[in-house]
């Protein structure tokens, strides 16, 4: 995360998003509904499965980490109340559209190509 973060990803995040999920328009899409929709406590996240060496969604309660299923988390939207109350209130998804604006999509690339070798 960065402040005037958000935009698009470039480079090898890019395409393994485009990859994975046709489009990173499809990708955001589908990590804010799902994210969203996520009961009580939780998080949305990006995760590289090394097995596929695909990136993928996932949508996991509580503190629960990807890397309890063996992947790799390289975003991670917290969707705790914690993380937004006292700014968005009960608003999870204006709280999820304006979190797209902080991500170091820099940071995120670098550690995905960290990861696929």
């Amino acid at each position: 995360m960065k402040p005037n973060g958000g935009g698009e990803p470039s480079g090898s995040i890019a395409d393994a998003i485009n990859k994975s999920f046709g489009s990173f328009s499809a990708f955001k899409e589908k990590f804010s509904s799902t994210t969203v929709l996520i009961q009580g406590s939780g998080w949305g996240w990006l995760a590289y499965n090394p097995s596929t060496k695909k990136v993928e969604y996932k949508s996991m309660p509580n503190q629960t980490s990807p890397r309890t299923e063996g992947l790799i988390p390289l975003l991670g939207c917290d969707v705790w109340e914690h993380a937004y109350y006292l700014k968005y209130q009960n608003k999870r998804p204006d709280y999820v559209s304006a979190w797209w604006n902080a991500i170091n999509w820099q940071d995120i690339s670098q550690r995905f190509d960290q990861v696929n070798k």
